[in-house]
């Protein structure tokens, strides 16, 4: 089978789950495959567990012979909107740059972190994601079931590419939401100009009431704006019809494709 036409997996892994669906390439694409592995509580940070949940799925046949697409979730990725520089003229000295913004913001080195910078962000600044540099080499080690390696992605940018569609050009915050992270982007017209990622907790009431505070504030705001929420369904489904600015993202994605499909399967899934 030639490359161009193989089959893609997408892989959702986190530190309360991990989800796979397999999407057939060609003329009539569709998913045709979709699996979820709960993962067992562990250390705040501890990733081993899931990766090594995700290479033994991997040997199954339904994942064979296939293109891999791993979207890690933001519980194990760093964030910072970086501003541009003239005097920064190759790419190793702006990814240098976001390291010092990073270890600034988190207050830790970054050298145990791999950083990469996206275009996300509006004119005159990038986004640096950083990922455990441990886990990334995991990831593009796996070769289980000739599954081939051909992207990892923090859930944020993810997350936002998968809902783009349902986001308005007038700009808004976008929010992903997973077991131990709350991730947000303002987006307007011309990219990013702010991101934040906080670690939260089990206790969900609480992560409603700053949802909600976030879009009172929103909407309160000069451009009136609204928040648009990713979320499992089931904290969908607990907060209840006050919108309070929010706005759930939910609904068949437009796209079809492995990161759109992956996506919404995540949310489906506690």
């Amino acid at each position: 089978m030639s490359p161009l036409w193989r089959d893609e997996v997408g892989a959702f892994i986190g530190p309360g789950k991990l989800v796979l669906s397999r999407m057939r390439r060609g003329l009539h694409g569709a998913c045709v495959a979709q699996h979820f592995v709960p993962v067992l509580e562990s250390a705040a940070g501890d990733w081993s567990q899931a990766r090594a949940l995700l290479a033994n799925e991997l040997a199954d046949p339904r994942w064979r012979d296939a293109h891999l697409r791993v979207v890690v979730a933001d519980a194990w990725v760093r964030y910072a909107l970086v501003p541009a520089s003239e005097a920064l003229a190759t790419a190793g000295e702006r990814l240098q740059h976001a390291r010092l913004v990073l270890a600034q913001l988190y207050g830790e080195s970054m050298e145990r972190w791999d950083v990469a910078l996206s275009d996300a962000g509006g004119i005159g600044s990038h986004v640096a994601a950083a990922m455990p540099a441990a886990l990334i080499a995991a990831i593009r080690g796996l070769h289980s079931g000739s599954a081939q390696v051909t992207a990892i992605q923090p859930q944020l940018i993810a997350a936002f590419n998968a809902w783009s569609w349902r986001l308005p050009p007038s700009g808004g915050w976008f929010v992903t939401i997973e077991q131990g992270s709350l991730s947000a982007a303002h987006f307007t017209a011309r990219g990013w100009d702010r991101v934040h990622s906080v670690r939260i907790g089990r206790e969900w009431s609480a992560e409603l009431r700053r949802l909600r505070t976030f879009g009172r504030l929103a909407l309160g705001s000069a451009s009136d704006e609204s928040v648009f929420v990713d979320a499992p369904l089931w904290l969908r489904r607990f907060a209840g019809p006050d919108a309070d600015g929010l706005v759930w993202l939910e609904g068949q994605q437009t796209g079809a494709g492995t990161l759109d499909t992956l996506v919404e399967l995540k949310s489906q899934y506690a």
